[in-house]
This record gives C-alpha cells, structure tokens and sequence, in this order.
C-alpha cells in the first residue's frame, strides 16, 4: 500500500472513531439521570416558580414550633425547606395553599427529596395563634409539617428578610370604639430554603401540586 493512501486510511479511522466517541458521550448525557436539568428562568416562570441569582442568607432568629420546640435559623440546615407564612383563621390562600403542599408531600413518598424535605408554616398572626392553636390546625394536613409561631416583632423581621409583605389591620368596632378585631394581610409566596440555611427562591400564590411537585424537581436538580 501507497504511503499517501495509508496515511489517508488512518486519518479516515481516526475521523470515524472521533465522530463515534462524540456521539456515544451525547447519548450517555442524554440519558444519564443524574445529569443535572438546565432549565430557563421562563419555563420556570411558566409553572409558577422563580429562582434568585444569588442566594439570600437569613439571620439568626428564634421562634417556636407547635411541638413547643424551639424554631431557629439552624432548623433549616441539613434539609430543602418550604415555608410558608399565614395564620390560622385566614379564610382562603392559607388553607388553599396548605392543601396544595400536602398533596405535594405525598407524591414525594417514595422518592429520595421526601427524605430531606421539611414543610413550615410562620405564623403572622401569633396575638391569637398560640402553639395550642396552631397545632390545632396543623393536624389538618400532614404529621411531618410544622406551625411556627412567636413575639411579632421576630415573625416580622424575619418575614421581611424573606420579603413577605404582611401587615395587621384593626376592624373598626361596631360601636366605633376599641377595635377588638383585625385582618392580617400577607404575601403568599412558597419560600425555598437550601440545606445552607439560605432563601433560594419562592413557588407563586396559588400554585397546583403538580406545578410544585415539578418546579421542586427541577430545583433540587439545578441547584
């Protein structure tokens, strides 16, 4: 065989090798679970999720969970965490979105994120929410869940580090004195915590079960 022809061969082969291992490595990458998802700020957007570009770190608080055990800035390290603040006699998103959170729960049975996955509830209502009350209502949903109550003054630094919007509102009184009720008002976010202890991003108002169960899925995946 000529020399030039040989050398052509050899290139041809190693050509045809290169094109091969290129291919094999995009199919294995396509295919490979534990690849990590790429997934746009936009379609995230579209199930109603959205991501920080940075993570936000949360200072050092004290509260208390229904339990009657203390509640602090370390009870989110070591788990994905979602928390969500409301209060016991709010009469929609709270309940609405408690539910959601359940049904999201229980499709994580037998799945690995169940295993580090916590759901909380803060209370931004603890003049009439006390543990008693709050363990009331959270024996509605799922066992593993925890209410979180404690002085306002903590419940609202710590909501508006997070950026929750809330705020108490005094109904006016019949016979137009004391006020012996109020509204609260609030965001009804879905809050994200990393196992860092640091807010990550946040589920929108409303949000279905499955559009949390894939938004927390790709989350985990991503980050």
């Amino acid at each position: 065989m000529k020399r030039g022809v040989k050398i052509t061969l050899i290139v041809c082969l190693i050509w045809v090798a290169f094109v091969f291992y290129m291919t094999y490595a995009r199919y294995a990458d396509n295919n490979n679970p534990t690849q990590p998802e790429t997934v746009s700020e936009e379609e995230l957007r579209e199930i109603g999720a959205m991501i920080y570009p940075e993570p936000v770190a949360v200072s050092a608080f004290e509260l208390q969970d229904h339990h009657g055990q203390p509640f602090t800035e370390q009870s989110f390290q070591d788990n994905w965490t979602l928390v969500f603040f409301g209060f016991t006699n709010c009469p929609d998103i709270c309940p609405l979105t408690m539910f959601e959170l359940t049904g999201f729960y229980n499709d994580l049975q037998g799945s690995p994120l169940r295993d580090d996955t916590q759901v909380i509830m803060v209370s931004v209502d603890p003049f009439r929410d006390d543990t008693a009350k709050i363990a009331q209502f959270m024996a509605g949903y799922h066992e593993d869940f925890l209410g979180v109550n404690g002085d306002y003054g903590v419940v609202s630094k710590l909501a508006s580090e997070l950026f929750i919007a809330h705020g108490i509102m005094p109904v006016p009184a019949p016979d137009g004195g004391t006020p012996r009720n109020f509204m609260v008002d609030h965001s009804g976010n879905i809050l994200i915590i990393d196992p860092q202890g640091r807010y990550r991003g946040f589920l929108e108002p409303n949000i279905k079960r499955d559009n949390i169960t894939q938004a927390y899925e790709i989350i985990r995946s991503a980050l």
